[in-house]
C-alpha cells in the first residue's frame, strides 16, 4: 500500500491571522489544505491519504472531502508541538506494514506537481528514502547567532528542500523511534524526515523538483500563489495529456 500522510496542523503564527490558520485560508476560493488532497486524490500511485490535524478540525475536512471528491481520505491524526511530533503521530494512524510506502505532503504548499509524485514513486522502487529538491540559485550563509557570519556555502553543490519527501514506512519508523530513544538527539531541533533516516545510516536519494512547489508562509506567498496558479494547472494539463499520449 501507499499512504499519503498531510500535515495540517501548524498554527501559522508567521501567516499574521490568528482566526484561521494558513493551511485553511482559501487560495481562489478553495482552503489551502484542499490542493494538498486533491494532488493526492489525483494520483494513480497513491492508495490512502491521513490528514494530521487537530480534532476540533476534523468534521469540517471530511465535509471538505466530500465536496471536493477525495475518497482517498481514510485517516486522521491529531498534531504535535513539532513537525516531528506530527509526522509521528501520522505513521502510528496509518495501518502500514514495513515494505508500504509513505509520502509525506504538507498543506501550505498547495503546487506539488503530478509529475514529482511519479518520479518520487520511481524512485522508491529502488531507494528506501528519497526527497524533493531544487538546485540553489543564491549562495547561503551560515551564523550560530544571527549576527555574526561563521560559514558562507556556495550555491554549486547546494540544494532547496521541497516536498514531497518519500520512504519505506518501516525505515522511516526506525528513524522516529532512533530519535525519540536518543537523548542526544532529543537535544536537537529536526524540521526533515530526512535529517531522521540520514542518522540510521540509510541513504536518502534526491527528485528534481520545480519553481512552482512554494511554501505558503507569509500573506506575501499567498499573492504569489494565486499568481501562479494558472500557470501551475497549465503544466499539469501537460503533463497528463502527455501522459495520456
Amino acid at each position: 500500500m501507499n499512504y499519503a500522510i498531510i500535515l495540517a496542523g501548524g498554527r501559522g503564527q508567521r501567516f499574521g491571522n490568528a482566526n484561521v490558520p494558513k493551511q485553511f485560508v482559501e487560495l481562489t476560493g478553495v482552503p489551502m489544505l484542499v490542493y494538498s488532497m486533491e494532488t493526492a486524490q489525483k494520483n494513480r500511485n497513491i492508495d490512502e491519504i491521513c490528514v494530521v490535524a487537530a480534532d476540533s478540525e476534523h468534521r469540517k475536512i471530511c465535509s471538505w472531502a466530500e465536496e471536493y471528491g477525495i475518497t482517498k481520505l481514510k485517516y486522521f491524526a491529531t498534531p504535535g508541538r513539532e513537525r516531528q511530533q506530527s509526522v509521528y503521530a501520522g505513521l502510528t494512524a496509518i495501518p502500514a506494514e514495513s515494505r508500504d510506502t509513505v509520502i509525506i505532503m504538507t498543506s501550505v504548499c498547495p503546487f506539488v506537481s503530478q509529475k514529482t509524485i511519479d518520479q518520487q514513486y520511481e524512485k522508491i522502487k529502488t531507494k528506501d528514502a528519497s526527497i524533493t529538491v531544487v538546485k540553489a540559485t543564491d549562495a547561503i550563509t551560515f551564523s550560530n547567532d544571527g549576527k555574526n557570519v561563521n560559514r558562507t556555502l556556495q550555491k554549486k553543490k547546494l540544494y532547496i528542500q521541497q516536498g514531497p519527501q518519500i520512504f519505506r514506512y518501516g525505515v522511516l519508523m526506525a528513524g522516529h523511534k532512533a530519535y525519540i530513544e536518543d537523548e542526544y538527539y532529543k537535544k536537537l531541533d529536526v524540521t526533515e524526515d530526512s535529517e531522521l533516516v540520514l542518522n540510521i545510516g540509510v541513504e536518502c536519494a534526491m527528485v528534481m523538483g520545480d519553481r512552482f512547489c512554494i511554501k505558503v508562509t507569509y500573506p506575501e506567498d499567498l499573492a504569489m500563489a494565486e499568481s501562479l496558479l494558472n500557470l501551475f494547472e497549465k503544466q499539469e494539463r501537460e503533463y497528463a495529456e502527455g501522459k495520456n499520449n
